[in-house]
């Protein structure tokens, strides 16, 4: 379902007085997730009743995240978690506050897959028994880190769209995979070495952005450790894309040595060397290569140390280099 029609399924509800109680919108959380909740919130605060929506003063409130009834919850600090605090302080008592418009009330989320245990409780009997006319939007890109019990009272958005890692470290990635030079212990070492490199870049290019991001944004005085945090945030999004690049790569010779239709291969452009490698593996050593790369990125989240995991994890793949 393309977002458009997304969005008017979301908009009848509203007009209709029926829609859910919480909307968990999967997606890139700086894109078209974030773009589809900013849509959802020029509806309900929309004032303009002659001219289209964004035209208005409600609307441009809307998108410079000031509106007064719109309460956003972004992880914080180092942790980069949505504490139980927040949770309390800055949703749980906004939404049961009078509403300053006198209407809708909107909880937005951003990383909800950051709630821990204790903010995830704190949240739930809120979500499940909402005030009037308060909704919640919860955004996330990493669905399945959030507890089922937040999951079965949402209802579920998935949003279309295929991410890729930004080149040229795309590019860098495919060919380091493509290599006929790996297989013995040395081999995997350099593997990874390169790989970390093209991460440390990655990191590089996240710091740039921030620092990009803060010039424009002349308002906003920070210190160093909210800094620290925006970028590790921004990192974190794009060591996502880097993780399934190398995700993609495996599960195209998992396809192939199943059988599948080549026509499920994600990297067409080197379908025959997949081919070739996929002969060289059995298939319990293609579903071995998916379970270690999704040991790799649960690693990595974990904070250990990136450098240490990606060589554990290379030494540990099958190539299927003869």
């Amino acid at each position: 379902m393309r977002v458009d029609d997304i969005f008017q399924m979301v908009k009848r509800a509203i007009a209709a007085g029926r829609p859910a109680h919480g909307y968990l919108i999967v997606g890139p959380v700086r894109g078209v997730a974030m773009d589809l909740a900013l849509r959802i919130l020029q509806t309900l605060f929309c004032r303009a009743e002659d001219k289209p929506c964004g035209s208005c003063d409600g609307c441009r409130r809307v998108n410079e995240h000031i509106e007064t009834d719109i309460h956003w919850i972004f992880p914080e600090k180092k942790s980069r978690i949505i504490s139980a605090d927040q949770i309390r302080d800055k949703l749980i008592h906004e939404v049961t506050q009078t509403a300053f418009a006198g209407g809708w009330k909107v909880g937005v989320l951003v990383g909800a897959d950051r709630l821990n245990d204790a903010s995830a409780n704190a949240f739930l009997k809120t979500l499940e028994e909402p005030p009037e006319q308060t909704l919640f939007l919860l955004l996330s890109d990493t669905p399945q880190q959030i507890l089922p019990t937040i999951l079965s009272r949402c209802q579920r958005i998935d949003l279309a769209e295929v991410r890729e890692l930004d080149e040229p470290w795309k590019s860098r990635v495919i060919e380091t995979l493509a290599s006929p030079l790996w297989g013995r212990p040395l081999e995997n070492l350099a593997m990874s070495s390169v790989l970390f490199s093209v991460m440390t870049d990655i990191k590089d290019r996240a710091a740039r952005l921030v620092a990009d991001e803060s010039k424009v944004d002349s308002k906003v005085d920070e210190d160093e450790d909210v800094f620290d945090a925006k970028v590790n945030a921004r990192y974190r999004e794009l060591r996502t894309d880097f993780l399934l690049t190398l995700m993609r790569w495996f599960r195209d010779l998992f396809v192939l040595r199943a059988g599948g239709d080549e026509a499920l291969v994600y990297n067409r452009n080197r379908l025959q060397i997949l081919k070739e490698r996929a002969d060289g593996l059995t298939l319990a050593k293609a579903i071995y290569n998916l379970k270690a790369i999704e040991e790799l990125t649960w690693q990595m989240d974990k904070s250990l140390s990136e450098e240490t995991v990606l060589a554990y994890a290379m030494d540990r793949l099958s190539h299927g280099v003869a």
